[in-house]
């Protein structure tokens, strides 16, 4: 091999080691920078999806406060007025094999009793229920109550109802019962006392006006539209905070008592951040917030001022609503269930 091979040799060898050289530089710096990246990924806390039939003026400050105690990211989902807790729980089931919520914080219970029914939320024993009245909680540990909202009648201005069956005589109006806790209210009715008395019952309401929600209820009574109506006691707060004009209520034979409830949502990646979320949903701090802002009434504990609940299986309710909305609804609209 001539000198001019061997440099030329030598000059081919010293560029591939440059190559070379870069290459593995290159390498060692993307594994370095996927490493940080991951290890910084790790150091954030995940963020967590709810679904809330929760209002969310009411909501909203509430989970701030958890985000800014925790560090942990929320988003939050709603619904509509006219579709609470129903668009959500359909939506959650709809989800059922990829559930992208994380923890479910309803304002009723009996859509929840029903999810968990059907396998749609994990048992977690949360301590923060440890205090919940059995009525109010799974025995499964899949859902537990938190603040306590109540069915009240409402009613304008000398036009206080002198029995049930005289609303037939005024202006009435309600929810449209295939959602909320109208849907609730008429569930326990049918589930007391039977399908007939249920039937007969709604018959001897008469035809009352079907709006699209407590709330609208609540403010069309306010504004005198109407002379009773059927409602929430915080849609009936909600009213009189902003200087509308009606008096509140309730069923002297037992009132509907209406738990928020708090669930652990199924088949999603173990997360200590969802518990700890539960755990915040149904403390007692977050009892008072909802009792402050004049969304829930009273505690779950009891205490004084409670209105006499209606002493009712809320898992068996819950087993009859769909059944027992589909005949008070068609009764209501004049045809045969």
């Amino acid at each position: 091999m001539t000198n001019d091979e061997r440099q030329l040799r030598a000059s081919e060898l010293i560029r591939h080691s440059g190559s070379l050289f870069r290459m593995l530089t290159n390498l060692c710096l993307a594994v370095f920078i996927c490493g940080s990246l991951s290890c910084d990924r790790a150091d954030k806390p995940s963020q967590l999806t709810l679904y809330t039939s929760i209002d969310e003026p009411i909501a909203r400050p509430i989970i701030e406060q958890f985000e800014k105690e925790t560090g942990i990211d929320v988003v939050i989902i709603g619904d509509t007025e006219a579709n609470k807790s129903v668009g959500l729980a359909e939506r959650l089931r709809a989800e059922r094999n990829r559930p992208r919520c994380d923890v479910w914080w309803g304002n009723e219970p009996f859509h929840t009793i029903n999810l968990a029914r059907e396998g749609l939320f994990q048992p977690y024993e949360s301590p923060s229920a440890a205090d919940v009245p059995a009525m109010y909680r799974d025995p499964q540990h899949r859902w537990a109550g938190n603040g306590l909202r109540a069915r009240v009648i409402v009613w304008a201005e000398g036009k206080e109802p002198r029995g049930e069956f005289s609303l037939a005589e005024r202006r009435f109006a309600i929810a449209r019962p295939t959602a909320g806790t109208t849907a609730g209210y008429f569930a326990a009715l049918y589930t007391i006392k039977g399908q007939e008395f249920g039937d007969e019952f709604v018959r001897r309401l008469g035809r009352p006006t079907l709006l699209g929600g407590n709330g609208p209820v609540a403010e069309a009574v306010g504004r005198g539209e109407f002379d009773v109506g059927w409602t929430d006691n915080d849609d009936a707060a909600n009213v009189l905070r902003n200087g509308g004009r009606l008096s509140v209520g309730f069923a002297g034979s037992g009132t509907l008592m209406i738990p928020t409830t708090v669930a652990l949502v199924a088949n999603r990646p173990e997360n200590g951040n969802a518990r700890k979320l539960v755990d915040f949903l149904l403390s007692r701090g977050v009892e008072n917030e909802l009792i402050h802002a004049q969304f829930a009434g009273w505690s779950i504990c009891g205490g004084e001022g409670q209105p006499a609940a209606l002493q009712i299986d809320y898992e068996e309710v819950a087993k009859q609503m769909p059944e027992a909305v589909r005949r008070a609804t068609a009764i209501l609209e004049g045809r045969e269930p």
